[in-house]
């Protein structure tokens, strides 16, 4: 397995999935060895040493990164089922470049096809590893692709023209509500939580908040919160920096914490794969207003509001209808609260490890 996405340290969804759903895997198999691989010039064992079960050995080299890549891309060498002394499936839970005697199975998880789709909402410097890492011919390599949505099923059909049945949908979990959940709390701000990139869409959510503060008679603050990503200057108006609060980078303990606080989620990306902010609003008792596009209805079709990404008129009367009805707030967190229990890590893991099974 491939824990090289670890390495970057920060928690964003595909970390979020990685860690997860690994965790999960081993829990509910004691029988299979488990290998995984990670390679870095500096040293790395705090970032990815995450897993302690007795069928789970760690695999970590220390060649500089950028020849290794290329090495691997380019050259064909060494083969990575060789240095870690022979497997009988690979699997990539976020690619990156490999190479493995064609032999062994490999197995590619793929989250979603922004890069493919949006790509001016990435710098030129990320343009460049997405073309080096060929995300299409890994897709074509691959034995089997997990689709984490059926929106990325429907991208990887249409855009890299991969046959349907090639592709798995295993949707992703959610913690349990119950082992994090506190509801007893104010809810006292709206939440926006994600990478601050470009496809998120904070601006249409600072346009919004700015409306929604001219007309609500309560005034909740705002708060913006995840990890630090690109192309994203904050741009806060003035007369709106005492009523937003920014948090970046936050650690898991924070994250529970701005969720179980918030009144209501705001979270209205031009395109998702997945969307893991919505379950972990939902999973905490916090109605969400989501974006009307991608994976989005998908996964939060019966427990959302849902707006135009390019609104920000529809998103701040969202704002003002979830304020002010608190009929229709009730039942969009209690219907939240049911509909997340269809998303478990245990379940992800054990459709993993059936579709592992099937190629070994």
């Amino acid at each position: 397995m491939d824990i090289r996405a670890l390495m970057e340290g920060k928690i964003t969804g595909v970390q979020v999935y990685i860690i997860n759903l690994l965790d999960a895997l081993f829990q509910i198999d004691s029988s299979n060895q488990y290998v995984l691989f990670a390679n870095s010039f500096g040293r790395v064992e705090r970032q990815v040493k995450l897993f302690e079960y007795t069928n789970v050995q760690y695999q970590i080299f220390y060649y500089p990164n950028k020849i290794f890549n290329l090495s691997q891309k380019y050259l064909g060498y060494p083969k990575v089922d060789r240095m870690i002394g022979g497997i009988d499936l690979f699997f990539s839970p976020h690619w990156r470049s490999i190479s493995i005697n064609d032999k062994i199975p490999l197995v590619v998880t793929f989250h979603d096809l922004s890069f493919e789709l949006m790509p001016e909402f990435f710098t030129i410097r990320q343009r460049l590893w997405h073309r080096f890492m060929n995300y299409k011919q890994a897709a074509i390599r691959a034995k089997k692709i997990i689709a984490v949505s059926q929106n990325t099923k429907k991208d990887l059909v249409e855009i890299y023209k991969i046959e349907k049945a090639k592709i798995e949908v295993i949707y992703p979990g959610v913690t349990d509500p119950k082992l994090i959940s506190n509801h007893n709390k104010p809810k006292k701000y709206f939440l926006y939580f994600g990478t601050f990139e470009p496809r998120k869409n904070i601006e249409t959510v600072l346009a919004a908040y700015e409306k929604y503060l001219e007309q609500s008679q309560i005034g909740l603050p705002l708060v913006l919160a995840g990890s630090s990503g690109w192309k994203t200057k904050l741009r806060i108006p003035k007369k709106l920096e005492s009523h937003i609060s920014i948090f970046q980078n936050v650690d898991e303990t924070k994250k529970t914490e701005l969720y179980r606080n918030a009144f209501a989620s705001l979270f209205v990306s031009f395109y998702e794969g997945f969307g893991f902010p919505i379950l972990e609003s939902a999973v905490h008792g916090v109605p969400v207003i989501a974006s009307s596009s991608t994976s989005l209805l998908e996964i939060a079709s019966n427990f959302s509001l849902f707006v135009s990404p390019f609104r920000s008129a529809q998103l701040s009367s969202a704002m003002l209808d979830l304020e002010r009805d608190g009929k229709m707030y009730g039942a969009l967190k209690n219907r939240g609260l049911q509909e997340v229990k269809k998303f478990s890590w245990k379940n992800c893991a054990r459709q993993t490890l059936a579709l592992f099974e099937e190629l070994i």
